[in-house]
């Protein structure tokens, strides 16, 4: 019983993935539109975030160059102090001066990874908007062929819809050039004729002509 009972349930979800299947294909170039427009707001996005990566490099750049000058600027006055022998002195500014020596270490460490962060995101970014270029070019490419099969469906079902339509001109044309055949063969024919009679006159008058020459010939010739 749970046997069939499995079965029947493995049939259903046939049954159903077919469906959904059929459904897909029916709007395959709706649903790549929207994959593609769905990947295009993900890249917009993904500028934007690049944008403030960038913008947070720029003001990271500026605050390391300020703790570098500072720090330069504490180790030009511990010198000062060393030369003078102000031992006290130069002793309490080199402990500040070892804090910023580790401030400036951490922030030269995090721009780098910036950067990296940085190249990174570029590189995706870049690569993304190539693939989605492809994708654009094959769905611009499948929408026209798209189009151009349902134009020739339609023009085969004209042509189908009025083939009746189609043979009666085709009777009606030849019919005219039956009509206009018969014509020029009557024409010809009369020319013929013409020709004919023309001719066999010709030829009456060259006998006379023939039989006239033979007697003259013949004629006995005066003394």
């Amino acid at each position: 019983m749970f046997y069939l009972l499995d079965k029947l349930a493995t049939a259903l979800r046939g049954g159903t993935r077919e469906v959904l299947e059929s459904a897909v294909d029916a709007n395959a170039l709706r649903i790549l539109a929207q994959e593609i427009y769905e990947a295009e707001a993900g890249v917009r996005q993904a500028k934007q975030h690049l944008a403030q990566v960038m913008a947070n490099k720029l003001k990271m750049q500026r605050q390391l160059e300020q703790s570098r000058q500072r720090l330069a600027a504490e180790e030009d006055t511990i010198r000062e102090h060393l030369e003078r022998q102000e031992e006290q002195q130069a002793s309490a500014l080199a402990e500040d001066l070892v804090v910023q020596e580790e401030l400036v270490t951490q922030q030269t460490e995090q721009l780098k990874q910036l950067e990296a962060y940085e190249q990174r995101l570029l590189q995706t970014l870049k690569l993304t908007a190539s693939k989605l270029e492809h994708y654009r070019a094959q769905l611009a490419m499948a929408q026209t062929t798209q189009q151009a099969q349902q134009a020739a469906g339609k023009l085969a079902q004209q042509s189908n819809r009025h083939s009746n339509s189609f043979e009666r001109m085709q009777d009606s044309l030849d019919r005219i050039q039956t009509q206009q055949s018969g014509f020029e063969d009557h024409l010809l024919a009369m020319e013929q004729i013409d020709r004919y009679l023309k001719t066999g006159s010709q030829r009456g008058n060259n006998k006379d002509k023939k039989i006239q020459a033979a007697l003259e010939r013949l004629r006995p010739k005066a003394a």
